[in-house]
């Protein structure tokens, strides 16, 4: 088993996004999205999409130097233009003006247009509760899903996050695709040749298939969650960060011109903080204490796995399969740095 500690993995990243032209700050800014993800076992959206963002940047997709621009709509909901750049730097000065805004009118709403992939939805609404606030953010993708009894790509399977805060412990996070597995699970599943279940994707004819390459690289669809419920959600958050924000929506979404929104709730200005968490840790100890189906089952909070993810690869560091080694390898040669330095 091949691992990477956490300072290497960000190291990596910041030294690869440089190399090809990124800004510091906006290589650090993905480094940290990025490597939030592996430690916490979202392997979908971490080093896996190195590669990805490498050859976008190089084939001008995701802008070196984007020229962003604010647009003040109302006194709680902004504009921002990304001018193509990197969607991790983006989502970050979103959901901060989101939080800043909502410290001074309860609540705050950021929407992106011409942007680029984001990440993992999961640390925009978790920099939320971290100022005590409960957040929200959606995106939409590149078309991937066909709607409910259709057999091509119309919807991205568009994630939505929410984080709320808790006293003392680790946030509540929902972070899901609307799809029932992220591309990058056919993708990881592709590299280690092991085939996916039934009812992850169907193949370019419309069929059921369990070769996770004719289910996604190879020109086929994922599956929406819940059948026309995932199909419902994908729908709305595509009108929310594509229709609502100027950006691209449906078939009009390309790599550089992805829309999202961000949204962050001041708690204090609607409740105080003392009574939100005793409400809170009641409902909390409801859930948590429900009679359980087996006596062996536990009950785990919306997020709770991943942290307990984060606390193992911290400590351990994040594991990579032989072919995302290759490819890594390969990456780091081609930019003439060091495999020993993060290896």
């Amino acid at each position: 088993m091949i691992k990477i500690q956490k300072e290497n993995h960000n190291q990596l990243i910041i030294d690869i996004l440089t190399k090809v032209g990124l800004s510091n700050e906006q290589a650090e800014m993905a480094s940290k999205i990025m490597n939030y993800a592996d430690i916490r076992g979202i392997d979908s959206h971490g080093l896996i999409l190195l590669k990805t963002y490498v050859e976008r940047i190089r084939n001008k997709i995701i802008s070196k130097e984007p020229i962003y621009k604010w647009f003040q709509k109302t006194t709680v909901i902004s504009l921002l233009d990304g001018d193509h750049g990197i969607g991790h730097f983006l989502g970050n000065l979103a959901m901060e003006e989101a939080i800043k805004t909502a410290k001074k009118n309860s609540l705050g709403l950021v929407l992106v247009k011409n942007a680029t992939h984001y990440g993992a939805s999961g640390y925009y609404t978790e920099l939320a509760a971290k100022h005590g606030m409960i957040g929200i953010t959606t995106t939409n993708t590149m078309p991937l899903m066909a709607p409910t009894g259709g057999a091509e790509r119309v919807l991205g399977n568009n994630p939505i996050s929410f984080s709320v805060p808790r006293e003392g412990e680790d946030p509540v996070v929902v972070d899901i695709a609307t799809s029932v597995v992220a591309a990058g699970k056919l993708i990881l599943q592709n590299q280690k040749n092991e085939p996916i279940p039934e009812g992850w994707a169907l193949d370019k004819n419309g069929k059921p298939t369990t070769d996770p390459f004719e289910g996604y690289e190879g020109g086929g669809t994922l599956l929406p969650i819940g059948n026309h419920k995932g199909y419902a959600l994908s729908f709305i958050m595509d009108v929310l960060a594509g229709v609502l924000s100027g950006s691209g929506y449906g078939k009009k979404v390309g790599h550089s011109d992805i829309g999202f929104i961000m949204m962050a709730i001041d708690i204090e200005q609607i409740m105080p903080r003392e009574q939100f968490n005793i409400r809170l840790d009641d409902f909390i100890t409801m859930v948590k204490g429900a009679k359980k189906a087996n006596k062996n089952n536990s009950i785990y909070l919306p997020g709770e796995i991943e942290y307990s993810k984060k606390k193992e690869r911290e400590k351990h560091g994040v594991t990579i399969n032989e072919n995302l080694y290759k490819e890594l390898k390969q990456l780091i040669s081609d930019l003439e740095l060091s495999v020993d330095q993060y290896f």
